[in-house]
């Protein structure tokens, strides 16, 4: 059985809180990369994707009911992401995936032994155009079409690239990869993508990347355990969370998530094991950690996803995903707002 406790931490703000206990959906969600844990996706307001072995499955968390989106992909995959009605994956020897979620329509990339490890993958679209960002650990992001994975563009970097993430409206890309850095981009007339500046805040390698609705503001969570925000229009972050804890690895800020649903507002972000961060965007003076798996030992944490419509966050884990409700009537009324 798998056992959540919840434990507060408040900065400078009044607490909100989520029931001691979520409901448990009883779903095993592998990992294939010790250091890449986004493999929860929400996808509507029932269905959750996420592997197990080589197959991706379909979950209805409404009904309980699962099956398989792809059952042999040929490969453990390493990421995947969904949106516009598509869902992708990549594999360690820079195996891509493409499928049509409503059709019969999939397109692969195969392996290849010259090819490095996809580390992330995102899907934008600017105008009528839909295309994919590859984050790869041979230094390039590359940019290709949906759905035919014509090669576009691709963009060199001095390290590994570790997640790339487009902004909601479209027209901004934020990269993050093996060291410290932080590159933001802007898609211009030509539709490529040109370098705005670079940043750093962090002391250790950047994994994960999110928006927020507004496209004003992005989040990067770091190896060292930090979570910095910025405004789009600032050179130096305006928040920063974590990183107070001695042990870097178990407590690495590996995946963050913002919420999209404009009225609710909040941020989230998974350490390596264990806990939990939830935090409210529009002051980002409050903060509620929950510690997920029993004291005693720690517990993995396999992703993190917001429902598109921001009633429920999920929390995977490698034997169990845990479904939190949010009250979103709260966070449409008040400006602190809460989560019961």
């Amino acid at each position: 059985m798998t056992i959540v406790e919840s434990t507060l931490t408040v900065r400078d703000g009044s607490a909100y809180f989520l029931k001691p206990t979520p409901i448990v959906h009883d779903q095993r969600v592998t990992l294939h990369h010790w250091q890449l844990r986004d493999e929860v996706l929400a996808l509507s307001a029932s269905e959750l994707f996420f592997p197990c072995g080589q197959t991706v499955y379909k979950y209805n968390y409404k009904t309980r009911q699962r099956q398989p989106l792809i059952r042999d992909l040929g490969y453990p995959p390493t990421c995947m992401t969904t949106g516009y009605g598509y869902w992708a994956a990549g594999g360690e020897r820079g195996d891509l995936t493409l499928c049509d979620i409503h059709s019969h329509y999939q397109l692969s990339i195969p392996a290849s032994p010259s090819r490095s490890i996809n580390n992330g993958l995102c899907f934008t679209k600017s105008g009528h155009d839909l295309r994919l960002l590859v984050s790869n650990n041979d230094a390039t992001l590359r940019v290709f079409s949906v759905p035919l994975l014509q090669l576009l563009e691709t963009i060199d970097f001095r390290t590994s690239v570790n997640h790339a993430a487009a902004s909601p409206d479209g027209t901004m890309m934020v990269s993050v990869g093996d060291d410290s850095t932080v590159h933001l981009f802007k898609l211009n007339s030509n539709g490529h993508y040109e370098k705005m500046s670079t940043m750093a805040a962090s002391r250790d390698a950047n994994f994960s990347v999110s928006w927020n609705h507004s496209s004003e503001k992005f989040a990067v969570a770091s190896q060292d355990g930090t979570v910095h925000i910025w405004d789009i229009r600032s050179q130096e972050p305006l928040f920063k969370f974590g990183g107070e804890q001695n042990s870097i690895t178990k407590t690495a800020a590996r995946c963050v998530k913002f919420s999209q649903g404009g009225a609710v507002d909040l941020m989230a972000y998974s350490e390596h094991v264990s806990h939990v961060s939830i935090i409210d965007a529009r002051t980002f003076d409050t903060q509620q950690t929950l510690r997920v798996g029993p004291a005693t030992r720690d517990t993995p944490i396999t992703g993190l996803s917001f429902s598109p419509d921001s009633h429920r966050m999920f929390v995977g884990l490698e034997n169990a995903i845990l479904e939190y409700q949010l009250d979103t009537g709260s966070r449409r009324q008040f400006p602190d707002g809460s989560l019961i």
